[in-house]
């Protein structure tokens, strides 16, 4: 059987992935979207939502909205495990062949961009494996402290990674507590192998004022949705402040608000600040990538996902690469 996204020929198959940064409304407009297409399943490629009981602060779909269409790779893990981009990548494979099997149409939605990146341009890993209980000891340091200790081992990576990417920090640091050398000694090796799919990386372009003011706006619904007692309630569980799920720019100021540390004002300022600061993280990653951008000034749901699936089809048709 043969439609235009089940296509019986050997050219890698086109797969839609609706990206762009945080605040941007992707979650809402795949609803829409995939209520427009028909017999769709999202699945995410997202750092934060493969956790468990993290809800408000991860803006996940609603229970709702999630009984409307498919949703996979949400609620996978506990807060205290560990995810990467080689097992995202394992798992959205396998996501995307069962979708398929069933004939409904996968649809890839997020903002992480390593994670997006491992599929339309996987790297075989180098350095060292994972290591769970190394990286639970390195998560009880703060992010300039772990900067710090980069920056005397292997100053380039330190560097190229920043003061506030957490998760690279660990990793680079896992990277020479194992091996006794620095990361940058590794060279990152693309795989070679073929990649059934070719991943359609479709964003939602917004003026960053607009991003900003969202990210505001957000925060604040967040709080008074309850962010504080989702916290409460995971602490609670026996979970520790210093599990991976914890350790971000939105729940850590909720934690150092209930040790007393912060007030709710200033947490909430945390947040927002953090936030915007992965904002700008997430746009220049979003700037080296292939995305096709969608401006969404003036435009509502239904005008945006009409774009998206008219470019979509030329891609299905055979009309372009992105190569």
């Amino acid at each position: 059987m043969e439609n235009w996204f089940f296509p019986d020929n050997l050219d890698p198959m086109p797969i839609l992935c609706l990206a762009g940064p945080t605040a941007s409304g992707k979650t809402d407009l795949s609803i829409f979207l995939a209520q427009k297409l028909g017999k769709v399943e999202l699945i995410y490629a997202d750092s934060m939502a493969i956790y468990k009981y993290l809800n408000i602060g991860t803006a996940k779909p609603s229970i709702e909205q999630r009984g409307l269409i498919p949703h996979h790779l949400i609620d996978l893990l506990e807060p205290d495990q560990i995810w990467s981009s080689f097992r995202f990548r394992v798992e959205a494979f396998r996501c995307i062949l069962e979708c398929l099997e069933r004939h409904s149409l996968p649809i890839i939605i997020g903002g992480t961009g390593f994670y997006l990146k491992s599929l339309y341009q996987p790297s075989i890993p180098q350095g060292s494996p994972a290591h769970p209980r190394l990286r639970l000891l390195l998560e009880r340091y703060s992010n300039p402290r772990l900067f710090a200790y980069l920056v005397a081992i292997d100053p380039p990576r330190a560097f190229q990674i920043g003061k506030n990417d957490r998760k690279r920090l660990i990793r680079a640091l896992e990277i020479y507590h194992q091996t006794g050398k620095p990361p940058t000694s590794f060279k990152k090796i693309t795989s070679k192998t073929r990649n059934p799919f070719q991943f359609i990386l479709i964003g939602l372009d917004h003026k960053r004022v607009d991003l900003k003011r969202r990210i505001i706006e957000r925060t604040q619904l967040m709080i008074k949705q309850g962010l504080i007692q989702e916290t409460q309630d995971i602490l609670l569980k026996g979970f520790s402040p210093n599990v991976p799920a914890l350790k971000n720019f939105t729940y850590g100021p909720v934690v150092q608000c209930l040790q007393g540390r912060l007030t709710i004002q200033q947490m909430e300022k945390r947040i927002t600040i953090g936030t915007i600061q992965y904002l700008k993280r997430q746009l220049t990653w979003f700037r080296k990538a292939p995305v096709l951008w969608i401006s969404t000034e003036g435009k509502n749901f239904d005008i945006i996902s009409d774009e998206i699936i008219r470019i979509f089809l030329t891609y299905c048709i055979g009309g372009h690469s992105n190569e």
